[in-house]
């Protein structure tokens, strides 16, 4: 099992700091709860003090806060403009499409899995798809196969990572050695827990049903329990003891609080004690925690930082997994696809900013290797849609543009600004010896699981592809050659390449290595 150091905290001049809400203010709360319905307008939250297991208490604050100007709940008028009936007619779909030909129509094996669409079933020729044509189309752009998680890999034995996309924002990580990061599923899981290798450490975002999972964390729990350990943010500890996990394998961290992983006498068993071989970090995000009714934000959120040391005790890979996140409202109709022009834009950043916590954490700890990032607005009214599955000429439950819920769920033109905010100054970062690192490599996550619509599947495709046009990111369904066995040149980009960053959509249980 891995040795675990004492939890390094956060330094600050602010007593307790700014996401803490402390007794005396709960009563005139500065951030309203941000639960399932996040994207409907505010309300108070309850006032009612969060149970603590009694193993866990140390002087917890009875709520949290986003502490940003950022932070924008949508008022009634916002979330009404937002609102959108009929046929999703958005040309990102017609983006998404347009890559059909270079995903044949898979053909069913015996006993394979597809997802739980109404009907996947279609022909198709060219771009053009009939009977069904959402379904059979996203089932074709977004598959599930068995994941591989032989690491490293023989076609790469000197990877420094491997990430495999379990569906929705659950991911196995597997560095030097091997971490793990982690309502009814439209694509069914590509594995069980007991298909995963060992587990050495669980990574939890918030409290949310679709993020902390009972079931699932009891089965890694009963898969791995002689090595596994649980680190969540403060405040979820007792959750996870409720659930049957020895409270000695749960770790709770405030924002910025850090703690070094190490295995005695090293990895290769040489004697020389506990070395240290991973360090984690807790931090910033924008969103929010409920698990019952609109008692909410009584338990922090956050994201993680995973850096693999190498034996001299530099950082041979860094990995950032943002959890559930936003980072900017947004509240024009179309956006961003009316928002061509660099005033219109401008005009609504200068109203409402953008979440200053992600480069701060590039700036405190350094430009990512991979990053781990949501790209849709998950289960929104698209959730609620599905209870009433009706055409959409007539489906009495609308759908809401995606900026609108930008501060609490990142949509895919704010993961591809964050993957370019965090990535500044990665050229500069040199390797243990000394040359140029490879390119920073995004993976989308938080999509294509619980919808049950198929046109919501197209269309994240197509709007992370069009975003990453936009901004400069080059946009993939896999890792390409290139990083293996491209040539950097001495300013640290890719020879011929001018989109140096990588942004992937990978499908359910595939997996890349950097």
């Amino acid at each position: 099992m891995l040795a675990i150091g004492a939890i390094t905290k956060s330094k600050t001049t602010a007593h307790p700091p700014e996401h803490h809400v402390v007794p005396t203010n709960r009563s005139n709360p500065s951030q309203a709860g941000a639960v399932w319905t996040s994207y409907l307008p505010a309300w108070a939250p309850s006032p009612k003090k969060p149970r603590t297991h009694r193993s866990l208490r140390h002087d917890k604050p009875t709520g949290f806060r986003n502490p940003w100007p950022s932070w924008h709940k949508p008022t009634a008028a916002e979330i009404w403009k937002s609102l959108q009936w009929g046929a999703d007619d958005s040309v990102s779909i017609d983006l998404a499409t347009s890559h059909l030909p270079d995903f044949p129509a898979p053909r069913k094996p015996d006993g394979g899995i597809r997802p739980r669409f109404s009907d996947t079933t279609g022909t198709t020729t060219g771009t053009t798809t009939t009977r069904n044509a959402p379904a059979a189309q996203a089932s074709q752009l977004l598959r599930i196969q068995p994941p591989d998680f032989a690491f490293p890999p023989p076609t790469n034995p000197d990877a420094k990572a491997k990430v495999t996309w379990l569906g929705h924002a659950t991911l196995l990580l597997q560095l030097a050695l091997d971490t793990v990061v982690g309502p009814l599923r439209a694509y069914p899981a590509p594995c069980t827990a007991q298909d995963l290798p060992v587990v050495d450490a669980v990574f939890v975002s918030h409290n949310h049903y679709d993020h902390m999972d009972c079931a699932s964390l009891r089965a890694v729990w009963q898969h791995s329990r002689e090595r596994v350990r649980f680190f969540v943010p403060v405040g979820n500890g007792r959750l996870l003891v409720e659930m049957g996990i020895d409270e000695g394998r749960v770790v709770e961290m405030d924002w910025w609080d850090q703690v070094d992983l190490g295995r005695e006498g090293g990895r290769d068993g040489d004697g020389e004690g506990v070395r240290v071989r991973v360090r984690v970090w807790c931090t910033p995000s924008q969103h929010g925690s409920a698990r019952v009714g609109a008692v909410a934000d009584e338990a922090l959120w956050a994201g993680w930082v995973v850096e693999g040391l190498a034996a001299g005790g530099e950082v041979g890979c860094r990995v950032f997994f943002a959890g559930d996140t936003g980072y900017q409202f947004h509240g024009a109709p179309g956006w961003p696809f009316d928002l061509a022009t660099a005033e219109k834009r401008g005009a609504e950043e200068e109203k409402f900013p953008a979440c200053p916590a992600f480069a701060e954490i590039r700036e405190r700890i350094g430009p990512p290797d991979l990053l781990l990032l949501p790209v849709s607005v998950g289960a929104t009214f698209s959730y609620l849609r599905s209870f009433a599955p009706l055409p959409d000429s007539i489906n009495p439950v609308p759908r809401h543009s995606g900026g609108v819920a930008g501060a609490n769920h990142m949509p895919p033109w704010d993961a591809v600004r964050v993957f370019n905010v965090m990535s500044e100054g990665w050229s500069a970062k040199k390797g243990a010896d000394g040359e140029a690192p490879a390119p920073p490599v995004a993976v989308a996550m938080h999509w294509g699981t619980f919808v049950t619509d198929p046109t919501e599947v197209l269309r994240t495709l197509g709007d992370l592809e069009w975003a990453c046009q936009q901004q400069g990111v080059r946009f993939a369904r896999a890792l390409p050659e290139l990083l293996a066995d491209g040539d950097i040149s001495e300013e640290g980009t890719w020879k011929g390449v001018t989109e140096p960053l990588l942004f992937v959509a990978l499908n359910h249980g595939q997996s890349i290595c950097i």
